[in-house]
């Protein structure tokens, strides 16, 4: 989540107030089962993803921040097999030049950054990659004895081409 959407002015530490730091990003968490989120219509998925945006209060941050400083040496999930989809395609991170052009590419620092034991993150192609502008990356975090089902079905979609073209 930006924190654009939400004015604050953090006093931690030595930071002075009114001066920028940089930006932050915290999770926020739809709660979906399986079946539900099949079933339902993709915009009330949309809807539940919106309002859960809004609940990015001062309050919510620094309570995140606060969890996160008490728990991080134990190892912070989200639960057992809890998968996250977060969409970073429109962060900006992609178009930050930094005084000799934008990144090459963007990752997150950690696929445990959200707690998910397998995330699957939506990624922007970097300003540098003028050809791909509208497309996306997708780095899938999954346990090594998963690979072998995931290569099967990963082939079946690269030959999907060869088929069309017949």
């Amino acid at each position: 989540m930006r924190r654009s959407s939400t004015h604050t002015s953090l006093t931690y530490g030595n930071l002075r107030v009114g001066y920028y730091y940089g930006n932050g990003c915290v999770a926020m968490y739809v709660q979906l089962g399986a079946k539900e989120l099949m079933e339902q219509p993709i915009w009330e998925t949309a809807d539940l993803i919106r309002k859960s945006k809004s609940n990015a209060t001062d309050e919510y941050v620094r309570s995140f921040i606060d969890f996160q400083e008490l728990h991080y040496t134990e190892g912070i999930t989200a639960g057992k097999r809890v998968s996250g989809f977060p969409d970073w395609r429109h962060t900006g991170h992609s178009s930050i030049d930094f005084g000799w052009g934008g990144p090459v590419t963007v990752l997150p620092l950690s696929r445990n950054l959200l707690g998910s034991v397998e995330p699957c993150f939506f990624l922007p192609y970097s300003s540098a990659n003028e050809g791909m502008k509208d497309g996306f990356k997708v780095l899938i975090s999954l346990p090594e004895t998963d690979m072998p089902t995931f290569r099967v079905e990963m082939g079946k979609l690269s030959n999907l081409d060869k088929l069309s073209s017949l």
